[in-house]
Parts: structure tokens; C-alpha cells; sequence
């Protein structure tokens, strides 16, 4: 009798061994469509970047799959698993970090830049409410937090003013927290106009700016990229603060991915939006890479690129420039603050010139974005 059940119990663990060696199968796949997405460009076809959303999960089911293969002694499902893993570890590295691996040694002070999609400073009660007090406590919050992470530079995306400032005030409060009792400088560049409202991006620094610039992408949207030259411990650092197309969901369709499957209607109007959007990054993308590459001066990208690790954009920006978020470990530093956790749509990427020491996330309730903190330190000859 206890064989039996010695016998029984090997059929059940070698049958729930089977079936996370498919699971790792199905892993290898979605891990191998994810690539394709970093590789192609959503302007041949657009179809590959879903894949690269998936990533995570199928990159769990591969890990599974591959360590399970080995135990079992399936040496040939365990091999074509361990390619696999070998072959896309750079995605592995843009989705969890790797410790600062192969990052030289930085000198002298440290730079810490801040970047953050404030969502219009909560002018419409998105988070507090319908109250004035609500929508002001909000705009309180996010500047506490801002004089809290102390940048040297912030950068922020859907920056919102009223022509009258005295009724929306962002600019004086902004001079002060990042100021922090000396004087700070900015460099606003407005995207879109209403009436008295005024859409758009800004850079703010303790350091003197020396030169303002701007790509517009020639979209209706607020999408648009500033270019501002910083004078910083007497050398010039520009930065790229950009916001690049967004995924434009309205709220029928946030409620109709919450349902379940949305419909055949619902479906077209979804994948028309996220379309546009991934084929609206390609060419925006390329703009503001050829400004950084051409740069005379040490280089800091960062933004709300509303696309994850596992996309083309971001393979783009980290064949040129080291993505701040390397300094992670294991941690996947989810920014958008949606019903998804875990998605890091927003980013800082720096040049050679520098030496990433720290990449943290925070502005936790205060928009739909989590801002991004990285403190970088010069790579001196």
C-alpha cells in the first residue's frame, strides 16, 4: 500500500511537472513575440508591440518552465528553454534592472533629476474631487513631494496654467520647491492653448539655463518635447523632457476592459487607439533621438513615453543612452498608477557621460503617474 502511494504521488508531481513545462512552452513563445516587438518597429506593423506588454508574465511562465524541464531531466525542453532566457536577457535586464551592472565609476557631485506626468496639477478633480480644497490639497501634495526629492532638475509633463496665475497657482510654488530658498529657472513650452488655459511641459532647475529649445510632433495633443541647457558645476548638461502619444482611452474604454472582453466595437475603437498611438511614437521617438545623438553636451532623456521596457521605443532610446532604472534589482518600478500594477511608462535615460547611483519611484495618489528620481554622478577621464 505504501508503494501505491508513493507511485500515485510521483504521477500527480510528474503530471503537474508536464504541465509547467507547457506553461513554459507558451512562456517561450510570448518571450520570443516580445522580442520581435523591440526589434520591429510599430510603424511596419503594429500587431508585435502587444506582445512586448505581455513580457513579464510570459518571462515568469519561461523561468518555470525552464527550471522545471531541467529537474524532470527533459534535457532537450530545458536546453531550447536556456537559449531562449540566454538570448533575450536584455529584455529580462529593461524590465527588472541588473544592479548597476557594467556601470563605470562615477566622480565629484551628484545631479538628480525628477521626472513627473503631473496630470494637469489635478485641475479637474480627478483625485480630489469636485472641492476646491480637494483639487488644492492635491496641488499642495505634489509640490511637498517634489521639495522632498530635492532635484537639481525637474521635469514635468502635462503641465497645466491659467492665464491668470493668481487663481491656479503652480509657477511660484514650483520656483520654490525646487528652489529651496535660492532662486530656480524654467524653461515652460506650451503645447496647446484654450481660452484662458494653457497645456503643455516645463522644465524647472536650480541651475542656470542657458538654452531653451523645443521639438513639436505636430500632433493636436499635448505631445511635444523640450530641449533645455543647464549650466551645471560649470558644464553644460542638456535635457530632454518629452511626452510622447498616448494611448488617448476614454472612459468607455477603461470601463470596457474592467468588464471583461470587450466587444467587437469596443475592440476596433481600443486597437484604433493604441495603433495610432505606437505608430505616432516611432516618428517621435526618431525625432528627439536624433537631437540627443547629435548633442554636443552630456545628455539627459526623460518623460512619459507611454511604452513599457519590452517596446520599440525603448530598445531604441537604450541602444544609444543607459536607462536610469538599471541601477534595479529585481523590481519592476511600476510609474502608471492604473488597474494594471507594475507598468513603467515613464523613464530617465542618460548618456556615457554618466554614472547612474540610484533610480527610485514616488508622488504616491497625486496623479496617475508616479514620478521617476535618478541621481547620477560624471564619469570623469
Amino acid at each position: 500500500m505504501g508503494h501505491t502511494a508513493r507511485s500515485s504521488g510521483k504521477q500527480r508531481r510528474s503530471k503537474r511537472g508536464s504541465l509547467v513545462v507547457l506553461m513554459g512552452w507558451l512562456g517561450l513563445f510570448a518571450v520570443a513575440a516580445a522580442q520581435t516587438a523591440v526589434m520591429l518597429p510599430p510603424s511596419v506593423t503594429p500587431l508585435p508591440a502587444l506582445a512586448g506588454l505581455g513580457f513579464p508574465v510570459g518571462a515568469v511562465l519561461l523561468l518555470a518552465g525552464c527550471y522545471t524541464a531541467w529537474r524532470q531531466r527533459r534535457w532537450k525542453a530545458g536546453s531550447l528553454m536556456l537559449v531562449a532566457l540566454v538570448m533575450t536577457a536584455p529584455l529580462f535586464r529593461a524590465t527588472w534592472g541588473c544592479a548597476g551592472c557594467g556601470t563605470q565609476e562615477g566622480a565629484g557631485p551628484e545631479f538628480a533629476v525628477v521626472s513627473w506626468n503631473v496630470r494637469l496639477y489635478d485641475h479637474y478633480g480627478w483625485v480630489g474631487g469636485e472641492s476646491e480644497t480637494g483639487r488644492s490639497d492635491v496641488r499642495k501634495g505634489i509640490m511637498a513631494a517634489i521639495e522632498d526629492a530635492a532635484p537639481d532638475v525637474l521635469c514635468v509633463q502635462e503641465h497645466f496654467e491659467l492665464t491668470d496665475r493668481a487663481a491656479f497657482p503652480v509657477v511660484q510654488p514650483l520656483n520654490a520647491a525646487v528652489g529651496r530658498g535660492a532662486p530656480a529657472y524654467s524653461h515652460v513650452v506650451i503645447a496647446r492653448s484654450k481660452k484662458d488655459r494653457r497645456f503643455g511641459l516645463a522644465t524647472w532647475s536650480k541651475w542656470p539655463i542657458v538654452g531653451r529649445s523645443s521639438i513639436a510632433f505636430g500632433t493636436r495633443n499635448n505631445n511635444v518635447c523640450a530641449i533645455t541647457d543647464v549650466d551645471w558645476d560649470g558644464d553644460t548638461v542638456r535635457i530632454f523632457n518629452a511626452h510622447f502619444s498616448s494611448l488617448r482611452f476614454e472612459e468607455e474604454d477603461y470601463a470596457a476592459l474592467e468588464e471583461g472582453v470587450p466587444n467587437a466595437e469596443g475592440r476596433e475603437r481600443i486597437w484604433g487607439r493604441m495603433r495610432s498611438a505606437y505608430v505616432n511614437r516611432v516618428d517621435q521617438v526618431t525625432q528627439v533621438m536624433e537631437a540627443v545623438e547629435s548633442s554636443p553636451h552630456p545628455v539627459v532623456l526623460c518623460g512619459d513615453f507611454n511604452d513599457t521596457p519590452t517596446s520599440w521605443a525603448l530598445a531604441h532610446c537604450r541602444a544609444a543612452l543607459q536607462d536610469s532604472h538599471d541601477a534595479r534589482f529585481l523590481s519592476m518600478d511600476g510609474t502608471w498608477q492604473g488597474p494594471l500594477p507594475g507598468v513603467r511608462i515613464d523613464h530617465i535615460l542618460v548618456g556615457e557621460d554618466w554614472s547612474v547611483q540610484s533610480h527610485e519611484t514616488g508622488g504616491e495618489g497625486l496623479s496617475d503617474h508616479r514620478f521617476v528620481k535618478a541621481v547620477m554622478q560624471g564619469v570623469r577621464p
